[in-house]
C-alpha cells in the first residue's frame, strides 16, 4: 500500500473520527468552564461549541469528498471498495449527528444559568 493510498483510506474515516471527537471534547469542556461561566458571562463555552460544531461539520465534508471522489473508483477496484463507501457514509451520518448533539448543547447552555446548580 502506498502512501497516498494510505491517506485517501484516511479520508473515508474522518467523518467517524472528527464527529465523536468534537462531541467529547465540547461536553468535557462545557462541564470545566461551568463554574468559571457563572462568576463572569462570558460566551466562551458558546465559542467553542460553535468551533466544534463546525469541525464535526468539517469531517462530514471531508467524508463526503471522499464518496464523491472515490465512487468511480470502486467499479475499478478489484475488491469494489464497498467497505470504504460504507465508511465514508457512516461518517458522514455520524458528523452530522454529532454536529447536531453538539448545536443542542450549545442551545441549552445558552438558555440555562450556568449558576443553577
Amino acid at each position: 500500500m502506498t502512501d497516498s493510498e494510505q491517506h485517501t483510506k484516511l479520508l473515508y474515516w474522518a467523518g467517524v473520527a472528527l464527529g465523536p471527537l468534537a462531541w467529547g471534547i465540547n461536553l468535557q469542556g462545557i462541564y470545566a468552564l461551568a463554574h468559571f461561566s457563572c462568576e463572569t458571562t462570558r460566551f466562551s463555552a458558546a465559542i467553542m461549541s460553535a468551533v466544534l460544531a463546525g469541525s464535526a461539520l468539517a469531517g462530514t465534508a471531508i467524508s463526503a469528498r471522499a464518496v464523491r471522489r472515490g465512487a468511480g473508483a470502486e467499479w475499478r477496484d478489484a475488491q469494489g471498495g464497498g467497505p470504504r463507501t460504507f465508511m465514508a457514509w457512516l461518517g458522514v451520518g455520524s458528523g452530522v449527528l454529532f454536529a447536531l448533539v453538539i448545536a443542542n448543547q450549545l442551545a441549552a447552555s445558552l438558555m440555562i444559568n450556568p449558576c443553577l446548580r
